[in-house]
Parts: structure tokens; C-alpha cells; sequence
């Protein structure tokens, strides 16, 4: 029997990739490169189901069945995530595509993907429900936002703008959340690193900005 977990981390990575491969049909790249997130999200997914044998590999070892119906939980999920990226930025630099044409289409298969996940969790975790409700909100906001503008897939001005603004969104309601682990001033560790990412973000515009006001 499938995990119902893996079901629906499966039914939203597939909206997420449609909507990532439909973003990437407006960039101006020449050939198709919808095939190297594929891949990322295969990698993914095989490190965050199987991560487990490398944060408990004695209990996997004792029990190797574990392994059909358990996953390495969050921490799976940021290994996933950092392998993938790694991949495709080596496959960034071998094809030679845009960093920002990446992040802009990366971006919204993202939020797509979380967006349905969330969907999902509304009817299924009663705890959480105003934050789950709340974040689908707003990330369909933003994709909406992605979809309807006019100017090119990765454009610097509206990657850093959806950056900066769902990274300010993200921060606010994570306050609703229930049971959080707070780590610093009253900030959970998901909140500082989502203002790390809106001062990067920041500093990148501003710089950008003079840049082109220099020129």
C-alpha cells in the first residue's frame, strides 16, 4: 500500500512540475531543459525517502522493511533539497542558462507544488488549519503574480520582488503556526532563514539598481 504522505508529496510535485514546465515555455532558452528538473525532482525524492538509512540506520538495519513506510522526515527533506539544487546548478553551468531564468522557474514550481500540498493538508490537519489556508492564499497570489506579468521569464527586478515579498509573507504566517519550535527572539529557525533570504534578496536589488543607474 502506497503511504498516503508519498501520495500526496507525489500529486503536488506533479502539479509543481507542470507548472514549472509551462513557466519554462515562455523563457527564451533554446532548447528544452525541462528534463534536468525532472531529474532533480527523481534525485530528490529517492534522498528524501531513503535519507532515513543515514539519520537511523540502525533501526533501518533492524528493520529493513521501514524503509516502504518511513522517510527521513525534515531533515530528509533538506538534504533532498540541497542535492537537487546542486544538480541543477551543475547542469546550470553545462547548459549554459540563466541563474535568474532558473530561480524565476524553479520559484514557481515551488510555490505551485507547496500550494496543493498545503490544499491537502487544510482537510487533513485540523491543527494547523488557518496556516495551511493562509499559505495556499498567498502562494497562489504570487503565482498568479508570476504568471500575469509581462516581462521575461527571469527578470532580475521581478525574481528579487518575489523573493523578497513571499520571504516577508512567509515570515508572518508562520506566526499562526501551532507548536513552534522557536529558536532565536521569538523566530523559528524557518523564519530567520526566510529573512536571511529577504536581505540577500534586498542587498541584490539595490545593487542591481545602481548598477543600472551607474550605466
Amino acid at each position: 500500500m502506497i503511504n498516503v504522505e508519498i501520495l500526496l508529496l507525489m500529486l503536488s510535485t506533479f502539479a509543481g512540475y507542470m507548472a514549472l514546465k509551462y513557466r519554462l515555455s515562455k523563457a527564451d532558452v533554446k532548447e528544452d531543459i525541462s528534463g534536468t528538473y525532472f531529474t532533480a525532482l527523481i534525485i530528490g525524492f529517492f534522498v528524501w525517502k531513503f535519507s532515513i538509512v543515514l539519520f537511523d540506520p540502525m533501526s533501518t538495519f533492524q528493520q529493513p522493511l521501514s524503509l516502504l513506510y518511513f522517510n527521513g522526515g525534515n531533515k530528509g527533506i533538506g538534504l533532498a533539497v540541497v542535492i537537487s539544487i546542486i544538480f541543477i546548478g551543475i547542469r546550470t553551468r553545462l547548459d549554459g542558462t540563466s541563474i535568474m531564468m532558473n530561480l524565476d522557474v524553479l520559484g514557481t514550481g515551488w510555490i505551485v507544488s507547496s500550494s496543493v500540498y498545503h490544499l491537502f493538508l487544510i482537510f487533513t490537519d485540523n491543527t494547523n488549519s488557518l496556516f495551511h489556508s493562509l499559505y495556499f492564499s498567498m502562494n497562489i497570489g504570487f503565482a498568479v503574480f508570476l504568471f500575469k506579468k509581462k516581462e521575461a521569464v527571469g527578470n532580475s527586478v521581478v525574481v528579487n520582488q518575489f523573493i523578497e515579498w513571499i520571504s516577508l509573507g512567509m515570515i508572518g504566517i508562520l506566526f499562526t503556526k501551532n507548536e513552534r519550535e522557536l529558536f532565536v527572539l521569538g523566530f523559528t529557525k524557518e523564519q530567520i532563514l526566510f529573512f536571511i533570504l529577504f536581505i540577500i534578496s534586498y542587498i541584490a536589488d539595490n545593487v542591481m539598481n545602481k548598477e543600472k543607474g551607474g550605466s
